[in-house]
């Protein structure tokens, strides 16, 4: 449909539910057919750059170039079903083209090519009430307005500086927005998605004047305009567009504990969990491959095979492990060393240098290093095979680590190492994909860019550092967590207590304790030894804190019902588990980050400070919210929260199911004695927060429905697969196909 403009040239076109009109200035405007403004004064440019980087330890910094852009105006409209521009310089000649079409019905996928450049622009006016939510994984910030930064995959630093000017240890010290998980979707007021789709370098400027823009480094890009009515559909949207995600096996849901330095380290801590009674189905060992002590730590010898003295006869411990109802993980990097087995084996597969030859550089090892060329089927073949051997074993998947680390000018085999610069983690995490397609197993990764969620299920954030400090410490979880939660990364675990401790302390009791209470509350629950194991506090330091860490795990694998029902909807729909109070509560604030949802029933808001006892939370107006632990109405203010504790909330019409008596393992049974999933499986807890209708649906169809009625507090008991319960004013409906033992209980 063509509108035209009376008196003049300019239109207007409907593509889907989308308007896009030519405005006399020359830009073009986006709105809904219904008027909701989308994009101001949208413009275009194409430009010609070249870049060199400087490459260290998985950083890079630029050390020269500059792209020069050449502003462009639309001429020659042509198009039926889409619309389609010529950009033409201040002298009318063609530099480059446009093309507008509905990638949806409220989408608008937006292609522009530069006939002669390298560079394309993106870009439109800021309106003064402007948010930017999104861009991957940032320790920082969850609000990006203001900012003007690049998206490119790199090792995002140990610790920070509170700007994007590289400082003097570039190599070590990250930028604001140094990311291992960067992606180039944000998410704006009105609200609309805007999603640039490239695996080359994406430069924004989000607001530092009146205009934002994304640029990609190549010479062609497409970008997605997603309107919807919420930022939570718009971000579902997206993850969908992206590849929707992988699920991991059911067992990933309960807690995961880190044992290494050999297998009685790792028999030691199988009987310790049980014990203790936590609720715990992995133990993953990063050391199966050999490890060794030196100034940054213990860290894993750079082999890709089992090293049989510190782990003799692996499959028969992975036999007791499986017994003991916990499933073993390993980990892989893709370094080729140089002294080891590896690099005598795959040399011949490595990335190149123009002149043919290996290309090396000081790996995390600190000795000279090189990576298989993952996009030579030789290579590729090679790891795969190592992969398979390590399922042969018995492990059941592994940490797939790094995907940061390739130099701009190697050579490849298939492609381009700067301009598919993006590529290289979602390579290596194919790797695992194809390897474990036919295993009931569990990759972990860090390294990512737009649908890494689709190749491998769960994610964490990186090497926090073992402290407080805001900048990559334990406050920086929360922003990280919400930023892949909006990237459509739904499936997120920390390091318990963090990992780096390269200019600050180990860990202490106070951090593991604060850490371990937040991790009950994210998707995953994963435990860490940190690079200096022998000085950080351990999940078993001391018997409070092993009684804490089974505490809390039963605390997480009791929200298995909830969980596993948040993580079917985020394979179906793309939903996040995590997500920011805005999602919910309009009136909020985009940038916070002192707490998350933890889906739509659960505010989760941790102490982040050191030597904190109290803490002042803000529950969002407009609802009543409830004391998750005690049931009692809440309101804001400041609240006790004693260490080993965590505050979290609910608002009236929460409906969460639990496990009435939580499991040992959700690794499947019969085990040993213990009790397992299909036992947890036969009874459930619904927890009704009165007040205001609500409902849930858990992963296996099972659908609770709450009336909304009720002022008081009460339970009540039933064995059904289908049926109602009442207490306290409420009637809770349940439909579904299994019968179960029902515990209702009614807070009001």
């Amino acid at each position: 449909m063509f509108v035209w403009f009376l008196g003049g040239c300019l239109g207007s076109v409907q593509l889907g539910d989308l308007v896009v009109t030519e405005r006399e200035d020359g830009g073009l405007d986006v709105t809904r057919y219904t008027g909701k403004p989308l994009l101001t004064d949208l413009r275009f440019a194409v430009g010609r750059g070249d870049e060199v980087y400087e490459f260290q330890a998985g950083s890079y910094r630029l050390v020269s170039g500059e792209t020069v852009w050449s502003e462009v105006h639309l001429a020659n409209r042509q198009g039926e079903g889409f619309w389609g521009f010529d950009l033409l310089d201040s002298d009318d000649q063609p530099v480059g083209e446009v093309l507008l079409s509905p990638a949806a019905t409220s989408a608008l996928a937006v292609q522009v090519v530069a006939f002669e450049g390298n560079r394309v622009r993106f870009d439109a006016a800021c309106t003064g009430d402007d948010h930017f939510v999104g861009g991957g994984e940032h320790a920082m910030d969850v609000d990006h307005v203001g900012e003007a930064f690049d998206l490119w995959v790199s090792e995002p630093g140990i610790g920070k500086v509170d700007s994007e000017t590289p400082p003097a240890d570039w190599f070590i010290t990250g930028t604001r927005h140094a990311s291992s998980t960067p992606d180039p979707f944000f998410v704006r007021p009105e609200p609309v998605g805007v999603v640039a789709h490239t695996l080359s370098r994406v430069s924004v400027d989000l607001c530092t004047g009146n205009r934002w823009r994304l640029d990609v480094a190549d010479a062609a890009a497409a970008w997605t305009v997603i309107d919807d009515n919420t930022p939570l559909a718009i971000v579902e949207t997206h993850a969908r567009m992206s590849g929707s995600p992988v699920l991991p096996p059911d067992w990933a849901f309960a807690a995961w504990a880190d044992a290494v330095r050999g297998t009685e380290r790792v028999r030691e801590v199988a009987a310790e969990l049980r014990a203790a009674g936590a609720a715990a189905s992995v133990i993953w060992s990063e050391d199966w491959r050999g490890g060794e002590s030196g100034g940054t730590g213990y860290h894993p010898v750079p082999e890709w095979d089992v090293d049989e003295t510190l782990y003799p006869a692996p499959s028969d411990l992975d036999a007791e492990l499986e017994a003991a109802g916990f499933k073993w993980l390993a980990y892989f990097a893709p370094s080729l060393v140089e002294g080891t087995r590896a690099w005598d084996e795959a040399l011949d597969y490595a990335i190149r240098t123009d002149a043919g030859e290996p290309y090396t550089y000081l790996g995390p090892s600190l000795t000279t290093t090189t990576a298989p060329d993952l996009t030579d089927p030789a290579a590729v073949e090679w790891a795969l095979g190592k992969m398979e051997a390590c399922l042969e074993i018995g492990f059941d998947g592994w940490m797939a680590d790094y995907g940061e680390w390739l130099p701009t000018d190697a050579v490849l085999a298939n492609g381009d190492a700067e301009r598919d610069h993006s590529v290289w983690p979602l390579l290596w995490l194919d790797l695992s994909a194809e390897a474990t397609a036919d295993h009931d197993a569990v990759i972990f990764a860090r390294a990512g860019w737009t649908g890494v969620a689709s190749i491998t299920p769960v994610h964490w954030p990186g090497d926090q550092r073992t402290s407080f400090d805001a900048d990559d410490g334990l406050p920086s979880v929360v922003p990280m967590t919400l930023g892949a939660s909006v990237a459509g990364i739904p499936l997120n675990g920390s390091d318990i207590a963090g990992y780096q401790s390269f200019g600050n302390d180990p860990s202490d009791k106070e951090l593991w304790m604060r850490w371990a209470a937040l991790g009950a509350f994210s998707p995953i629950m994963r435990t860490h030894h940190g690079a200096f194991s022998d000085e950080d506090w351990q999940f078993d330091s001391d018997e409070e804190t092993l009684a804490t860490f089974a505490a809390l795990s039963r605390v997480h694998v009791a929200l298995f019902p909830y969980l596993r029902g948040l993580a079917e909807a985020a394979a179906e729909r793309g939903t996040p588990l995590v997500r920011p109070l805005f999602f919910h509560y309009p009136d909020e604030d985009w940038g916070r980050m002192d707490a998350w949802l933890l889906g739509p029933s659960l505010l989760v808001a941790p102490v982040l400070e050191a030597g904190v006892t109290t803490l002042d939370v803000s529950l969002p107006s407009g609802v009543q919210w409830y004391d998750w632990w005690t049931g009692a109405r809440a309101e804001s203010g400041s609240l006790a929260a004693p260490l080993g504790s965590i505050p979290v909330f609910a608002p009236a019409g929460a409906v969460v199911p639990l496990f009435t008596t939580p499991p040992d393992s959700l690794v499947p049974g019969p085990l040993n004695g213990i009790r397992t999933l299909s036992e947890a499986d036969s009874e459930r807890t619904v927890v009704v927060f009165a007040g205001a209708a609500g409902s849930f649906t858990e992963a296996d169809g099972t659908v609770y429905s709450s009336d909304g009625a009720g002022t008081s507090s009460g339970s009540a008991t039933g064995t059904f697969s289908s049926g109602t319960l009442k207490a306290g004013g409420v009637t809770l409906t349940i439909e579904g196909a299994v019968e179960r033992t029902y515990v209702m209980q009614v807070w009001g």
